[in-house]
This record gives C-alpha cells, sequence and structure tokens, in this order.
C-alpha cells in the first residue's frame, strides 16, 4: 500500500473566478435529539414512529447521546478513491452543487490530476465549486462528510461478499488516516461489500467515534431500483413509488412488499405474500448490478446520484429517511454485531434514528438470513480488526 502522508502533491482548483464563498449563519432551534418539527410547529416525537438510537458496532461499548450539530456553513466534501465510482459520486454532487467544496484523494496522483483538470475546465456551466485534489489526506481537512469509495474492483460475476478480504486491509489504511484530518466528519462507505466494510470501518475508528456517524451507503440505490422499475412497468413518475429494500447492499436483500406504496396505495392487500412476479422483480434488482458490470465493466451514475442524495442529507441537515446501513444487532431477533440497511433518519452527523420498520413474518425472516449470511463471512475477520 502507498504511504499518502508521504506524497506531497496538492492540486487546488477554483471551478469559477466568482468571489470567494461566504459562510451563512443561523442558529437552529434546539430539541432534545427525539422530536421533529413539523410544518405547522407541533412537536412530533420520533418514538411515535418506534425509532431507535443508533447502536455501537459492538455490544462492549456504551450507547451514546446523538449530537446533530445543526446547520453547516460552507459545506465540504470528501471523496476517497477517484475511480469509477468515486467520480461519479463527485459529478453528481458537483452539478447539484451538494457542497462548496469537494475534495478529492486517490494514489494514483497523475489520473487524480486529470480528473480534477477534467472538472475544472467545465467551470462556466456549473455553480462555483472550489475542487481540490491531491494523494495525500491532508486535502480533506475539516470535511464535514467523507465518502470512502477505494477498494478493490468488483470482476464480472463475482459476489460483493468475495471481496471482502481484499478490502478489509485496504479499510485499515483508510479510516486512521480521515479520523486524523477530519475527526468530526460523518463517514459514509460506499466499498464493497458495503455492509462488510461499513462493520469494519467502524471498529477500526473504535469508539471514540459515536454510533451513526459511520454508516453505509446499503440498499439506498437497492430501493431506488426497485422503485424505478415499478414506476417503469405503471408507466408513472418515480416519486409516486415508496418502499423499501433492507437487509445486506447484494444477493440476499429484503424488498419489503409490505411497505411498497404507489400513490399511497398498498402494492399488497393485507394478508397477501409476494408472488412470483414480486419475486422475479427483486430478482432483476440483485442482478441489474452484475448485469450492467457485464455490459460496461462497472456500475457509476446510479450509485454516483445515490452518493449525492445521501450527501445533501448530512450536509444538508435534512432529517431524510432513508435505508443506510447500520448496526442492527438487537433488531428483529438479531444477536450479532451485523452492519445491514434498515430506514434511518439521516442528519449532519450521520444516522440520527432507525426507524423499527414492520415486517411481515416472511420478511423478517428473510431479513433475519441476510444477517446471518453476512455474519458467517464477517466472524471471520471481525477479531481481527
Amino acid at each position: 500500500m502507498i504511504d499518502f502522508h508521504k506524497a506531497n502533491m496538492t492540486r487546488r482548483y477554483s471551478t469559477s473566478s466568482s468571489v470567494a464563498d461566504t459562510a451563512t449563519g443561523g442558529k437552529q432551534p434546539e430539541d432534545d435529539g427525539n422530536i421533529l418539527h413539523d410544518s405547522i410547529g407541533q412537536n412530533v416525537h420520533l418514538h411515535l414512529l418506534q425509532s431507535k438510537d443508533p447502536i455501537p458496532y459492538s455490544s462492549d461499548i456504551p450507547l451514546s447521546p446523538v449530537n446533530d450539530g445543526g446547520a453547516l456553513g460552507h459545506k465540504k466534501v470528501t471523496v476517497v478513491g477517484c475511480g469509477q465510482v468515486g467520480m461519479g459520486i463527485a459529478f453528481a454532487m458537483l452539478n447539484q452543487t451538494v457542497a462548496g467544496t469537494i475534495a478529492l484523494v486517490d494514489r494514483n496522483k497523475s489520473k487524480l490530476d486529470g480528473e480534477a483538470r477534467d472538472l475544472e475546465q467545465g467551470s462556466a456551466f456549473h455553480q462555483h465549486v472550489r475542487v481540490l485534489a491531491s494523494d495525500n489526506y491532508s486535502v480533506s481537512q475539516d470535511s464535514h462528510l467523507v465518502i470512502i469509495t477505494a477498494g478493490a474492483a468488483q470482476t464480472p460475476g463475482e459476489s460483493r461478499l468475495n471481496l471482502v478480504s481484499r478490502n478489509v486491509e485496504i479499510m485499515k489504511s483508510i479510516i486512521p488516516n480521515v479520523l486524523a484530518f477530519s475527526p468530526n466528519a460523518a463517514i459514509c462507505i460506499v466499498s464493497n461489500p458495503c455492509d462488510l466494510m461499513t462493520a469494519v470501518a467502524a471498529k477500526i475508528a473504535g469508539p471514540s467515534v459515536p454510533p451513526g456517524r459511520i454508516f453505509g451507503s446499503g440498499t439506498c440505490l437497492d430501493s431506488s431500483r426497485l422503485k424505478s422499475m415499478l414506476a417503469k412497468r405503471l408507466g408513472i413518475d418515480g416519486q409516486g413509488v415508496s418502499g423499501y429494500v433492507i437487509g445486506e447492499h447484494g444477493d440476499s436483500s429484503v424488498p419489503v412488499w409490505s411497505s411498497v406504496r404507489v400513490g399511497g396505495v398498498p402494492i399488497l392487500k393485507p394478508g397477501d405474500e409476494p408472488s412470483s412476479v414480486h419475486d422475479a422483480m427483486h430478482k432483476e434488482v440483485v442482478d441489474s448490478a452484475y448485469d450492467i458490470i457485464q455490459r460496461k465493466g462497472y456500475t457509476n451514475w446510479s450509485v454516483g446520484l445515490t452518493g449525492a442524495f445521501i450527501g445533501r442529507a448530512v450536509l444538508d441537515d435534512t432529517h431524510t429517511i432513508m435505508p443506510v446501513s447500520t448496526c442492527v444487532r438487537g433488531l428483529h431477533g438479531i444477536e450479532e454485531d451485523v452492519f445491514l440497511s434498515v430506514p434511518c433518519v439521516m442528519g449532519s452527523h450521520g444516522v440520527r434514528q432507525l426507524i423499527d420498520l414492520p415486517l411481515t413474518d416472511l420478511e423478517e425472516e428473510q431479513f433475519r438470513k441476510s444477517a446471518a449470511t453476512l455474519w458467517d463471512i464477517q466472524k471471520d475477520v471481525w477479531e481481527k480488526v
């Protein structure tokens, strides 16, 4: 592995000649960490949604209060790993002006320099965003959000779970460097296998990092794929479909058909079980990434948009509910230190609350099987982290 600290190449790019960014202030109203303020000013307790505080990566670690520090002024996000996925995320965030500064970190100095120059030369077509690029983690200093995509590449036909042994060592080299320069940043893991790498990252970071600060992109993309497929088949806009895919970001993911609504109408009648048509659609969701990788060698645009969506929720402290990977020990009978996706309330420091989504008996059984599938591999590396 290359020691990023030994390199001294840092390129700084300004994607506009406009006046330097000015931070916006504004004091946030205080709350007790368990209250949402709705549009008419009433207090709605999250406990009415059957929510839970973020769970530490190990049962040996005590719970700590959620600190969701309020609105951010000038926002900075760092992307670690600038391959197809990392640049897909950076490009989506740049176009949506998710942050005022985007820092790129990669060990391939020449390619990184080319990527940053390429983004710079399109600066006339988007709002002012600073782009920093370096093979040294110092460029990430004082980031509010760090998105980690670095890792061994997934090859055609390879399961995400087969990547674990190669990517654990890579994560060991990344997390200490990230925390050294941005100790208070929320950290989103995109590297595959996403759920296992999120668990590994949390354990590497240790108990000084509060639970929920490190989370994985998880099934946020899987849920989007399912909703997009449904919307396309029904001939409606994707915004009209709601619902979740939970569990592993991958082969053992669980489509929560009982949660799926089209225009507010449940897709299943009460008591109905999913049919072979539903099963085929979920298989298409699971296989879609493999199909794309087979055709073009990688996926990047959809995961890029997912990263930008998550980034906005964190950087703007929106309290948006989305499925991300976090520790689920204690949920639905799971006893191991497993990270899986469940719907979570997202804020400026990552996961604020886990929503205890009601599941049917079949969905709960599938969720536990997903946990068992991951733990079967995680247990072999967990004590070595």
